[in-house]
């Protein structure tokens, strides 16, 4: 299973964000061991950065963003997904972005804790719905 990783569920690992850090990191490690093929948009590692530079300096935002680039793929886009985002009818172009990003680079699903943002659109799971489905399938 492909999944885009939204750019949340990241930073509740890298800044502990209690009580989300444990399925967080939960999906990192499937990440890790092949269980799931865990994307990030690669319009979200500046934001991870900068965040992670914010709160906890230099030196830790780089071993993360290196851990990062070691576990997940970076899914991109371009200048037309860009306008299909703009175009998408969607409140929060970063999200709509994310949601594009996810559809063109072939993910069988967007992982987030903002599902409120994605009302309508298939295949937006939070962290806990994903790890049910891992489950079940038996992945």
């Amino acid at each position: 299973m492909k999944v885009l990783i939204d750019t949340n569920v990241v930073l509740d690992i890298a800044l502990n964000r209690k009580p989300f850090v444990e399925h967080a990191t939960l999906l990192w490690r499937l990440a890790e061991q092949k269980v799931i093929t865990g994307c990030l948009s690669n319009t979200s590692i500046t934001d991870i950065f900068y965040i992670i530079n914010k709160h906890a300096g230099p030196d830790k935002a780089r071993d993360f963003i290196t851990d990062l680039l070691d576990t997940f793929r970076l899914a991109d886009i371009d200048e037309n997904g860009f306008r299909e985002a703009l175009h998408s009818g969607m409140n929060d172009f970063e999200d709509a972005v994310q949601y594009v990003i996810c559809e063109r680079n072939g993910c069988d699903a967007l992982v987030t804790r903002n599902k409120a943002d994605y009302v309508g659109k298939p295949n937006v799971l939070d962290p806990d719905e994903l790890i049910e489905r891992i489950k079940s399938e038996g992945i």
